[in-house]
């Protein structure tokens, strides 16, 4: 009799696991407490004067560099993938910063900017000593002896001179859109050479994005078992029924699985299970996320009000920049997406697409209020920790875990192999030719994160 997995979440580390149990020939059921599947790659439907444009949200780019399984399963879908230019301005009392070195604020951090590349270069050789057969580009080389996996990046550019300004009035405002919060000085200083590969300080980059909305990656993964996902289905508990579990929704509906796989924020997987072990509380109770700690992207508006960003600058920004930022008086800051300057699939709509975090004044136009989903991962020691420990929670009573609390942050490409490595120890194959050898070694790394040796498929 064919196997049965029933798995809570429809992100994309819960659509890749069913995606992958599927094609192994596994019965998938697939719940989503939303009214559609997507998690942070959200797809919003802008009204413009001609009808309607779609635009991705939260997720809107991703350093092509890295993303070597989710680039394949884009081109196996057949889901067209451009580059987009990244950008970033931030406004400050005393004047602007963008990443072309000529503005009085820019000069005014040069020796903060010398300090940083020092500090990059110092972290980059030690995280080089202890990888020292890294022979890829990855998001997942990882070395549990590294020693900078205990410092704070925050302390160590202190110890190096930087600033405690520079990293307010520059470092939080460019990478408060990747981290999806302003609190990030307990990020571990290993992971700094990553963030200076993907977002420079000092210089634009550029990154893949999708020739469309990211809604046709979902609809295309389970257009095969469509009558098997279930939207708007917040389940409430998961329940050992015999030899296999009854996993049961807010609204009384039931449906018997073999296995179960949670591909939800950790807190949900928790008050979910009928009768949680130490383990399970210790590690799902602990696991901390960005609105746990900050709440300056809790909330967030879309609209088309460009007054939110300077006169003097609007028009700039608007054509060029993907990310405005501005710190008041006070210290507090306000992140607006500029979705609409130059994503493929929304610059020639006619509108302006902009989504502000923590606004400080009025905002008209609006299209949309949303609080923000609680599956947004917070990078620190804590969630290390809670990463390198939750192997010891995979399979065990036929439950699996996945999604960015079993990850070393919440990268899209992260989750996604979450996901396939989920559905692996379960008994799928890897999904994609082996001859793709950047893939396939990303993959077995997700593996040595995430599984115990002997829970490792050959």
């Amino acid at each position: 009799m064919t196997e049965k997995v029933g798995i809570v979440g429809g992100g994309i580390a819960g659509v890749g696991a069913a995606w992958s149990l599927h094609r192994a020939g596994y019965e998938v059921e697939l719940f989503e407490k939303g009214s559609a599947l997507g998690g942070n790659a959200k797809t919003f439907r802008w009204t413009t004067e001609d009808g309607h444009a779609e635009s991705p949200l939260l997720v809107v780019a991703w350093p092509q560099m890295y993303y070597h399984n989710y680039e394949h399963l884009l081109r196996e879908l057949g889901v067209g993938i451009t580059t987009l230019p990244i950008s970033y301005f931030v406004q400050t009392p005393d004047g602007h910063f963008c990443q072309d070195g000529q503005t009085s604020v820019a000069r005014s951090f040069s020796r903060d900017f010398r300090r940083w590349q020092r500090l990059v270069k110092f972290v980059t050789r030690i995280n080089d000593f202890f990888l020292p057969k890294k022979t890829h580009e990855s998001l997942y080389h990882f070395s549990y002896f590294n020693p900078l996996n205990l410092i704070p990046l925050y302390w160590l550019a202190r110890l190096f001179g930087v600033s405690s300004a520079f990293w307010d009035t520059i470092f939080v405002p460019i990478h408060c859109a990747s981290f999806i919060t302003t609190s990030m000085k307990s990020v571990p200083a290993v992971i700094l050479p990553l963030l200076e590969s993907i977002v420079p300080l000092e210089e634009p980059t550029q990154m893949g994005t999708w020739v469309g909305a990211p809604r046709q990656v979902f609809d295309r993964m389970t257009e095969p078992f469509a009558e098997h996902v279930h939207t708007d289905h917040e389940i409430s508990s998961v329940r050992r029924n015999g030899k296999g579990y009854t996993v049961a929704d807010k609204h009384g509906r039931s449906y018997e699985v073999d296995r179960v796989i949670f591909a939800c924020d950790a807190t949900s997987a928790l008050n979910a299970l009928e009768s949680p072990t130490w383990l399970q509380r210790t590690l799902l109770g602990n696991t901390k996320y960005v609105d746990d700690e900050d709440p300056t992207f809790a909330k967030f508006v879309i609209h088309s009000d460009t007054t939110v960003l300077p006169e003097k600058h609007r028009e700039r920004i608007l054509s060029g920049f993907n990310t405005y930022s501005e710190i008041d008086q006070a210290g507090a800051l306000e992140c607006t997406f500029v979705i609409s300057s130059q994503n493929p699939s929304t610059k020639d709509a006619g509108v302006p697409m902009l989504v502000t975090f923590n606004s400080r004044k009025a905002i008209d136009k609006v299209q949309k209020r949303v609080d923000l989903p609680h599956s947004v991962h917070s990078v620190s020691l804590r969630n290390l920790i809670i990463m390198s420990m939750s192997r010891y929670l995979q399979g065990k009573d036929g439950i699996y875990y996945c999604s960015t609390f079993t990850t070393p942050e919440g990268a899209h490409d992260l989750s996604f192999m979450s996901g396939l490595v989920a559905a692996g120890a379960i008994g799928a194959p890897y999904p994609f030719a082996a001859e793709n050898a950047n893939a396939l070694a990303d993959f077995r790394l997700m593996q040595k994160m995430m599984l115990k040796r002997s829970d490792r498929p050959s």
